[in-house]
C-alpha cells in the first residue's frame, strides 16, 4: 500500500513535468508557424473570372485573404487554397513559379519555395513552417474557402 502511493505521487510529478516541459519548448517563437490569414471567399467556378479553375490542375490567385489566396484544382471535386503570405517574411506575397506550371510558389524576397498540393516548404528561409491552408468545399458550382 506504501509503495503505490509513492508511485501515484510520483507519476502525478513527471506527468506535471512533462505537461510544462511541452508547453514551455512548443511555444518557443522560433517554433511557430503564425502566418497571417484574412477572410474566405465563395466563388462560382462557372462564371469567366474563375474559368481556370474549370479543369483539373487549373490554377488562380484571388485577392481575398492576407495577401490572397491561391486556388488548385486537385481532382474533379478537390481544391486546395493555401494563403500567399510567405510564412518566413509575412509581408510578401507568394507568387506561381512560372517554371512550375502552377505546382510551385516562391517568394521574391527570402526566395523560399513551397509545392502546391499540400503547402510544404521546398528550399529557402522558410523550411519550418508551411503554408497556411484554407479548408475548401464544392458543391458542384460554389466553392467555398474558409
Amino acid at each position: 500500500m506504501k509503495n503505490e502511493k509513492w508511485l501515484t505521487q510520483w507519476f502525478c510529478v513527471a506527468l506535471i513535468f512533462f505537461f510544462h516541459f511541452s508547453f514551455f519548448t512548443s511555444c518557443s517563437r522560433d517554433n511557430l508557424c503564425d502566418t497571417p490569414f484574412g477572410d474566405g471567399a465563395a466563388i462560382d467556378i462557372y462564371q469567366p473570372d474563375f474559368a481556370a479553375l474549370l479543369s483539373v490542375g487549373g490554377t488562380l490567385t484571388i485577392n481575398r485573404g492576407y495577401k490572397g489566396i491561391f486556388i488548385r484544382r486537385v481532382s474533379f471535386s478537390d481544391f486546395v487554397a493555401f494563403e500567399c503570405a510567405c510564412p518566413h517574411c509575412h509581408e510578401e506575397r507568394l507568387t506561381p513559379d512560372p517554371d512550375w506550371n502552377g505546382a510551385v510558389l516562391q517568394c521574391s524576397s527570402c526566395h523560399s519555395q513551397f509545392e502546391t498540393e499540400y503547402g510544404n516548404p521546398l528550399n529557402g528561409s522558410a523550411t519550418s513552417c508551411p503554408l497556411f491552408e484554407y479548408r475548401t468545399h464544392f458543391d458542384g458550382y460554389t466553392l467555398e474557402i474558409y
